[in-house]
């Protein structure tokens, strides 16, 4: 590569970095830089050597103007060369980066975007939407939990409605005096009830499987950004394992958060049945138990066959008892920040708003639907 060309790549690079900065900052227009950066690789490729000679010095002069505010609201740790031929290889290895975001972390590693999103801890692979998805952010642990509330709000409507239609056909045969419910009743009961249990084991399931996600959350961010200072048999902890094994999850718990804070002390005990202390004593000795009889039932193990009314009373109780399993593990990691602010502060009524808006919303496009299909059978006569 001669020196010509050393320079026309560098300024297209000052382009591609101008587009990829478009691609997550909401106040830049990606459709407009786009496009102009396709421009400017047509013209480099297809135009006469004296040509772009000409007009490099002004494309770049033009280039450097729009990215210098840029540079200036996220300074980078990188040259824009190296920044760049990072952002490139993702579309070489096919990441479709476009659609699943971009981690955080990878960010971090090259310019210093401390502020842009104002939370009070971002883990490395938190996700930053580009293109269409610009302005939106997400974690594994964050759908996990929406699951969980999910499952939750539809096994406690599922409940209401037991309630509510087992009572109303009660009265009914009490007004006609009939001994027993009818085949069709009993039916409707036992769907209802079946709804009720199945949503409330999907739950239990969920939040075991957020609260897991959750801690080894923590840890893998934790030695992604600490990876030159950490001993080898630390990061592989941190990392879920020990000698090349699987850790459990109360091993994590107790092991992460003394790697993660600053003082190494020990602030959760999970270890010790003499010493372990609630909410995690309830947490593994009566639902974890219960998670795994869902997941891999054996009849030696925790019984599972239950009323639709004690499903719900545990689901409802874990819901409650996972959050604040979280937030205990959360605070022993970092004792100087009383909450998340990336995972909704691991707050109960924000999550339980969000899924209540959320079947709302569904319920609204049914009748929509309703009203639509009411609509065409009247058209049509």
């Amino acid at each position: 590569m001669n020196n010509t060309e050393r320079e026309v790549n560098s300024v297209f690079n000052i382009a591609v970095y101008i587009k990829l900065m478009a691609s997550f900052i909401p106040d830049v227009n990606f459709e407009q830089v786009s496009k102009m950066v396709g421009d400017i690789h047509d013209f480099f490729k297809f135009s006469e050597n004296e040509e772009v000679l000409e007009k490099l010095p002004y494309i770049k002069s033009n280039l450097e103007q729009m990215a210098a505010p840029l540079l200036k609201r996220f300074p980078v740790r990188k040259s824009l060369d190296e920044i760049v031929a990072d952002w490139d290889q993702f579309f070489k290895d096919d990441s479709e980066i476009y659609s699943y975001g971009l981690e955080y972390g990878w960010l971090e590693e090259r310019m210093d975007i401390q502020g842009f999103i104002p939370y009070n801890h971002i883990p490395y692979h938190f996700r930053i939407g580009l293109y269409a998805h610009r302005g939106n952010f997400g974690i594994e642990e964050e759908f996990l939990i929406k699951d969980s509330f999910n499952c939750l709000i539809k096994a406690q409507k599922a409940y209401h409605q037991l309630k509510e239609y087992g009572d109303f056909k009660q009265k009914l045969i009490e007004q006609e005096e009939i001994k027993d419910f009818d085949h069709e009743t009993v039916r409707k009961i036992t769907d209802l009830k079946y709804e009720v249990s199945a949503n409330s084991r999907l739950a239990v399931i969920s939040f075991y499987a957020f609260v897991e996600c959750f801690v080894n959350s923590l840890g893998f961010s934790h030695a992604k950004r600490n990876a030159v200072t950490l001993s080898e048999s630390d990061s592989e902890i941190l990392y879920g394992k020990k000698n090349g094994r699987f850790l459990q999850l109360k091993s994590k718990i107790e092991r992460f958060h003394q790697l993660i804070r600053n003082d190494g002390k020990t602030a959760i005990i999970t270890s010790d049945e003499n010493q372990i202390q609630e909410p995690f004593v309830s947490f593994f000795n009566i639902y974890e138990n219960l998670r795994n009889s869902a997941v891999h039932f054996s009849p030696t193990k925790e019984q599972i066959w239950l009323k639709p009314a004690d499903w719900i009373e545990k689901a409802e109780h874990f819901s409650k008892l996972s959050l604040e399993v979280a937030l205990e593990i959360w605070k022993s990691c970092y004792p100087e920040l009383p909450y998340p602010d990336y995972i909704g502060r691991l707050d109960y009524d924000i999550f339980m708003d969000k899924a209540i808006s959320y079947f709302q919303s569904l319920e609204q496009v049914a009748e929509e639907l309703k009203t639509i299909d009411n609509s065409n059978l009247i058209s049509k006569h």
